[in-house]
């Protein structure tokens, strides 16, 4: 494929809605974290042609523009793929919010709502593991010791939400939604890695997910639309700015930030077991809601485990066509 040329063409009003509708569906799994929006990317065709997208938002196209060289920029950039596939990931994000923030209102919807969490996160764990390439002794004790670094920073994030919880009973700052916002987004580019998860860690996942349902709320609009305006803000520059960094780090340091990404998300699982029996502890658990909530983490595990395996062979099927 030559290098200016777009993966996905965008040509009939067909195309268009077909494109749309994978963006919701990238849309909807970017609110659940363990799910990855790239996982989705990946299975739907388009993974390739929105990393040509993100790495498109350049000089040359700055060039483009201040030149009043409309049309060539739409060209450069696949500007049909992006109108379509941008608000339908919208759409998602927004009905998948207001979902999510409604199944965490409820106590009992919610300890089973982390539950799902709880087991997409820990067979995404265990899958990214795969993906590292550790032949040698030395290696592996290399790859464990990242592993054990990104699970010891995670833990260590966990605490310092839960003494801030403690001590302040209010909103994150614009500020730090601002920089989650930037960390997390980069995850879309990462099949496997969820950015729901990292808000999760970084302790915003809550407060943002509440956000689009409190549009409606006529107390609360004027607070949710500047809270999304910043995460918005802070989304697009991780996507222009931290996205380029982490794919020079996937070229150069591939299994080491798979590592540290793993260890990452095993520092989360301690969070959502809390969360799950937040309503009652363990032993204070009837026999039937814990048969019940050990079902949900293993259908959750099943659920994405067949994804990101579908994913797995569409990649070698689309790779094996291509050699071919």
């Amino acid at each position: 494929m030559a290098k200016t040329e777009h993966p996905v063409k965008i040509r009939t009003p067909l195309d268009f809605l077909i494109n749309a509708l994978k963006g919701v569906f990238m849309g909807i799994a970017d609110v659940v974290p363990g799910v990855s929006g790239g996982t989705i990317a990946l299975v739907m065709g388009i993974y390739d042609q929105l990393i040509v997208t993100v790495t498109r938002v350049d000089t040359q196209l700055l060039k483009m523009l201040r030149r009043l060289q409309f049309a060539k920029a739409a060209k450069h950039l696949n500007l049909g793929f992006i109108l379509s596939l941008g608000p339908g990931i919208l759409a998602g994000i927004f009905c998948m919010s207001a979902v999510a923030a409604t199944l965490l209102e409820d106590p009992v919807s919610s300890q089973f709502t982390f539950a799902t969490f709880f087991g997409m996160i820990s067979i995404s764990a265990y899958l990214v593991i795969e993906m590292i390439e550790a032949k040698s002794a030395a290696a592996k004790l290399v790859i464990l010791l990242l592993i054990l670094s990104g699970l010891i920073a995670a833990l260590l994030i966990n605490q310092l939400q839960a003494q801030d919880q403690q001590t302040v009973d209010s909103s994150p700052s614009e500020i730090y939604i601002f920089l989650c916002a930037a960390i997390a987004i980069c995850a879309m580019i990462l099949p496997g890695i969820s950015g729901s998860m990292i808000l999760m860690i970084l302790g915003v996942y809550h407060h943002i997910v509440k956000l689009p349902k409190g549009l409606f709320d006529e107390s609360q609009r004027s607070d949710a639309l500047i809270g999304l305006v910043v995460f918005a803000c802070g989304a697009f520059l991780g996507l222009m700015v931290f996205s380029r960094i982490l794919k020079w780090l996937l070229t150069h340091f591939r299994n080491s930030l798979l590592a540290v990404l793993t260890g990452v998300m095993l520092g989360a699982l301690p969070v959502l077991y809390a969360e799950a029996f937040r309503l009652q502890p363990l032993e204070d658990t009837s026999t039937t809601s814990l048969i019940a909530l050990i079902a949900t983490v293993i259908v959750a595990a099943l659920v994405m485990f067949g994804i990101t395996r579908k994913a797995a062979a569409l990649t070698q099927a689309t790779g094996q066509s291509g050699n071919s």
